[in-house]
Formats: structure tokens, C-alpha cells, sequence
């Protein structure tokens, strides 16, 4: 996949800080980053390394307490609330670790949900929620409920609900966490296609392993990002027998 020039994720000085008791904690000091159009991007670090704080922010459901975060072109500083719930319902398609599923809705209304909210005419989102149950190989589960559905199954609705709306950003926050080995890979390879088909992901995880299948992989620790492997270089060979082993343990 050859990386656009436009960055779909540009973070300038990123600080975050809460106030805990009388006492006042930085979990992000400085962050730049820069994500380019149809770039695929771990961002890995262990629990407690401020990931979390990013990813929030990366997907405007937090804001920064100092620096710009830029998305799309879209100063989110400028942005009310209601617009950047507009961002995250257009730009960006989230993938979690515990799937998010509702579970008394059947998988195609799972996956019509943030249709729904952008104000999709019925007949419209229908056929866009298959469409995306459909290329995830679940054309024959759309009836059927989460408790029906198997982990890997439910991971791929939650990522037919990510694509439904054909958001130009992925951000996936351990998407293989809650998953078997062989599902988990599955799911890797999903996320490259994806990537090969030109959306730009943003994979968040603990696991160096599961970060291999990144383009570009940076670190965050104690609140700080450092490049770990560059712009632009593939997965090497032999990656897959390595999240395969990783998996497996």
C-alpha cells in the first residue's frame, strides 16, 4: 500500500493531565505523531504507558490539556461536542477488544447502529450493513444475536460495524486481546487487507507480536512516543509464525 501525504492524524505536543487527590498526573508529555493517508500504525506499550489516554484522544473521545490534535484537517480545539461526534461517526471506525455488541440486536442491526445515528435512511443502511457483514463472511449469521455467535464472529461484526459508514480512519484498540490463537490471526489478516484496500489503522496494543503486522510501529512509555521501526517498511517474512507462536502461549 503507498502512503498518501496527507496526514489523517497529526498530534502536536500532546500533554494530558489529570488531577487525582491533591496530586496532579501526566500520562502524556509531548506527544507529535503523525499518521498518513493509507499508513497502517502500532502504537504498542505495556499497561499504565498512557496508550489508552492516546487512543482516547486519537479518536476525539478525550481532549488534550495542552497541544493540537488535527484530524482530517479538522483543528479539534475549534470543534464543539456535537461536531466532534460528527468526526468520530464519519472519520473513524473503532474496533475494541470486547467487541461492543449489543445483544439483543441481530448482527446487521449491531452493525447499523452508527448508521443510524448519521441519519442513514432505513433501506440505505440495510444494504450498507450487509454489504460490510458480507466481506467480513458472515452473510449467514446477519439474524443471528451476539450469545449466538462465536468470539471470531462477533469480532468480525464489530468490524463490519467499523466499515459500514466507509470511514477513510480504523483505530483498533487489542483487537486480538479477547481471541483464540487461530482467530486472532485471523483477524490480523482481516486488518492488512483492510489496509491493502486503502484505509489508514491505527492499532493500538500491549503486544510487539501483534504490532508486526504494522507498517510502522512506534512505542509509547511513561507517557512518551519513540519510532521502533520506520515509515513504510512491511512486516518482515516469518511475522505470521511469530504472532502464530505469540498467540499460542
Amino acid at each position: 500500500m503507498t502512503i498518501g501525504r496527507h496526514a489523517d492524524i497529526d498530534l502536536q505536543g500532546i500533554v494530558k493531565t489529570y488531577r487525582m487527590g491533591g496530586e496532579t498526573v501526566t500520562t502524556l508529555r509531548g506527544v507529535c505523531l503523525r499518521v498518513y493517508r493509507g499508513e497502517f500504525l502500532a502504537i504498542v506499550g505495556p499497561s499504565g504507558s498512557g496508550k489508552s489516554t492516546l487512543m482516547n484522544i486519537i479518536g476525539c473521545l478525550d481532549t488534550p490539556s495542552q497541544g493540537k490534535y488535527i484530524i482530517d484537517g479538522h483543528d479539534t480545539s475549534r470543534l464543539n461536542d456535537n461536531r466532534l461526534a460528527e468526526i468520530r461517526n464519519r472519520k473513524i471506525g473503532f474496533i475494541f477488544q470486547s467487541f461492543h455488541l449489543l445483544s439483543q440486536l441481530t448482527a446487521v442491526e449491531n452493525v447499523e447502529l452508527p448508521l443510524i445515528y448519521r441519519g442513514v435512511a432505513a433501506k440505505q443502511r440495510r444494504e450498507m450493513a450487509l454489504r460490510a457483514l458480507t466481506q467480513m463472511g458472515l452473510g449467514e449469521r446477519i439474524n443471528h444475536k451476539p450469545p449466538e455467535l462465536s468470539g471470531g464472529q462477533q469480532q468480525r461484526v464489530a468490524i463490519a460495524r467499523a466499515l459500514a459508514g466507509n470511514p477513510p480512519i480504523l483505530l483498533a484498540d487489542e483487537p486480538t486481546g479477547a481471541l483464540d490463537r487461530k482467530t486472532g490471526i485471523e483477524v490480523l489478516a482481516i486488518m492488512r487487507e483492510l489496509h491493502a484496500k486503502g484505509h489508514t489503522i491505527v492499532l493500538i496494543t500491549h503486544d510487539p507480536n501483534v504490532a508486526d503486522s504494522a507498517q510502522r510501529v512506534v512505542r509509547i512509555t511513561d507517557g512518551e512516543l519513540m519510532e521502533e521501526r520506520g515509515e513504510g517498511r512491511a512486516a518482515e517474512p516469518g511475522v505470521e509464525d511469530g504472532v502464530e507462536e505469540h498467540l499460542g502461549q
